[in-house]
């Protein structure tokens, strides 16, 4: 799929519009992982980061449920241009851990990536995408509600309902440990 959206892109530049659509569907699950990586990471502590991350991971959820063809984003963004050559270079990079994932995982437990139970983990993630920025002055919630939406979001990616299962497994414990918290 990646492959074909980097053939998809032509000329000097491309907008974000052009590769979002040359994703098509697939755009979704990057963009759930690339904020929730960056929650994982020391930036999570910048002020604002959390809650910015999470109303993206929300906003990318809502519209994977509603099951939209393509991604919606603001005209303004969907406008902004980079280099073509930048552009698949950067879907190039997904590549690589697409590759180290085939190797880990599986097509099993089909029926949590598909329709209609595919609804639970993409909820789970619309549901921590809300609640982060609430969660803001909690230290660490927000790297971890980001941790279990990559292997969500993974799992998804890959079609391995065994990594969606895990996933919706340590929702459920972190979820449980913030209403005792709370």
């Amino acid at each position: 799929m990646v492959k074909q959206a980097r053939k998809a892109l032509d000329g000097a530049t491309s907008s974000v519009g052009e590769v979002i659509d040359a994703l098509g569907v697939a755009s979704y699950t990057p963009l759930l992982i690339v904020p929730s990586l960056a929650l994982v990471s020391p930036l999570s502590g910048v002020p604002g980061f959390t809650s910015v991350c999470g109303l993206l991971i929300a906003a990318v959820s809502l519209q994977q449920i509603l099951q939209r063809p393509r991604l919606w984003l603001p005209g303004w963004l969907r406008r902004a241009t980079i280099s073509t050559e930048r552009a698949r270079s950067a879907m190039l990079w997904f590549t690589r851990p697409a590759r180290w994932l085939d190797i880990f995982t599986r097509r099993r437990f089909r029926g949590l990536v598909t329709p209609p139970l595919a609804r639970l983990p993409q909820g789970i993630c619309l549901i921590f995408g809300m609640v982060m920025p609430l969660l803001e002055l909690i230290p660490f919630t927000s790297s971890i509600l980001g941790a279990i939406i990559v292997v969500l979001a993974t799992g998804m990616f890959m079609g391995d309902g065994l990594l969606v299962l895990i996933g919706m497994m340590l929702a459920m414990a972190v979820t449980g440990g913030l209403v005792v918290l709370i």
